[in-house]
């Protein structure tokens, strides 16, 4: 690639491989005509031009951008930010300086630059990825409410009639339905994530040593539990080996054919829970801690249950996320809520007759009705504390996620800050 090259690579949707093209329009929103399929993969495509999505199509309030680019066939076509990585010198395209590739989502691009200033690299360390991919993005200025209405003129005086005529009881005033929810601010999603990893991580035990092994995982380790029988322990390892050198790293490679074996055995060895214990202490290790969960559950949870639902409150956000982690990303709760809310499934609320905030308060009403029973059931008084948390705090109106005063949350004694996490 030449240094004043830029190109895009086809990405697709990473928390969905069974996605394996993408579609290419003859314009800039996906209104226009379908011009073929190109497969995820397909790279040193050069960019011809960048436009705004021209019917300010969003996700996240963030609008898209479009990329009219060169296929090795010589077609020409648009492709959409959300499902490429851009490269090189973008800034004639109001992009900046790209190093490495980076989901053009992650950008916010400067619509028609009138001049290429020089500008910093950017590299995907400083830049955050969009929702319902591998990490958050950073979102526009939120929406601003309408002015509200001026009052209406006053009805003339109009005399009484001769005859008295029967009063009619008014009727009742109409319900006023909650005024819809603005996107975060500028940069907010990335906090989001970061409240809601904290407070999720409360919840499982707090800390990126946390380890315990009596449960069907065979070992469960870090803030978010990674478990061994379900293999995203061996992500979180084999990301640690290949990037660190510490004496933990050593240790843990030793023991890489009986992880792999998923033996039943290391539930009882004290040197494999040390080698764990030490490695948390190791920034690389508790970044790519972080790195998976939001490769794993904060993006797919948006890409699966969030986007197409039109979530936009950040309380909505850590509450789903929250749920995935204990139940799983294809939880029965959110179509569950659906059903007795009487809207089809994976509607957008606000659009489908039912406010973000009924909907959000139902589906947390749900979960704690279902961890009240699990906990009669597994005979785990405890698990009680999670459902009420999220229901008192959907009953606190905090959809902005600000926490108390002092920004914080109280987890069963835990002080989170959710503000500035």
């Amino acid at each position: 690639m030449s240094a004043t090259s830029f190109t895009v690579t086809i990405r697709g949707i990473r928390e969905n491989p069974a996605v394996t093209e993408i579609n290419v329009r003859s314009g800039p929103n996906t209104s226009y005509t379908l011009l073929f399929k190109v497969a995820v993969g397909t790279a040193n495509l050069p960019v011809l031009d960048a436009r705004q999505d021209d019917q300010n199509a969003n996700l996240q309030g963030k609008t898209y951008q479009w990329l009219q680019v060169m296929f090795p066939n010589g077609q020409t076509g648009w492709v959409r930010d959300d499902l490429i990585d851009i490269q090189g010198d973008g800034r004639r395209f109001g992009y900046p300086v790209v190093n490495t590739g980076t989901i053009a989502f992650a950008f916010t691009r400067t619509v028609n630059p009138t001049a290429v200033a020089p500008v910093g690299v950017i590299s995907p360390s400083n830049s955050q990825p969009p929702p319902g991919l591998s990490s958050p993005t950073v979102l526009p200025a939120p929406v601003t409410a309408p002015p509200a209405p001026l009052p209406a003129a006053p009805a003339p005086v109009v005399a009484q009639p001769a005859t008295p005529v029967p009063s009619v009881p008014a009727a009742p005033a109409p319900t006023t339905p909650p005024a819809p929810i603005a996107a975060p601010t500028p940069g907010a999603l990335d906090r989001v994530r970061r409240a809601a990893f904290a407070i999720t991580a409360a919840f499982e035990g707090g800390g990126y040593a946390t380890y315990q092994t009596y449960d069907s995982g065979i070992i469960s380790y870090g803030r978010f539990q990674f478990t061994l029988s379900s293999g995203s322990l061996m992500t979180v390892v084999n990301r640690y080996l290949s990037r660190a050198n510490s004496p933990a790293a050593d240790g843990l490679r030793s023991y890489l054919p009986r992880l792999n074996n998923k033996e039943e055995a290391l539930r009882q060895d004290p040197t494999i829970k040390q080698h764990f214990i030490n490695a948390a202490s190791d920034p690389i290790m508790q970044q790519i801690q972080d790195e998976v969960a939001t490769e794993g559950y904060w993006g797919g949870v948006i890409d699966l249950s969030i986007a197409p639902r039109n979530i936009q409150s950040a309380l909505g956000y850590a509450l789903i996320f929250d749920m995935a982690i204990q139940h799983g990303r294809f939880n029965h709760l959110l179509p569950k809520a659906e059903t007795e809310l009487n809207v089809p499934p994976k509607s957008r609320v606000g659009e489908n007759g039912v406010s973000e905030q009924t909907f959000i308060t139902k589906v947390a009403q749900l979960r704690r009705d279902n961890l009240y029973a699990l906990a009669e059931k597994l005979k785990l008084p405890g698990m009680r504390n999670r459902g009420d948390f999220w229901v008192n705090v959907v009953g606190t109106g905090d959809w902005n996620l600000q926490g108390d005063s002092n920004g914080n949350l109280n987890i069963n004694g835990k002080i989170v800050q959710v503000r500035n996490p």
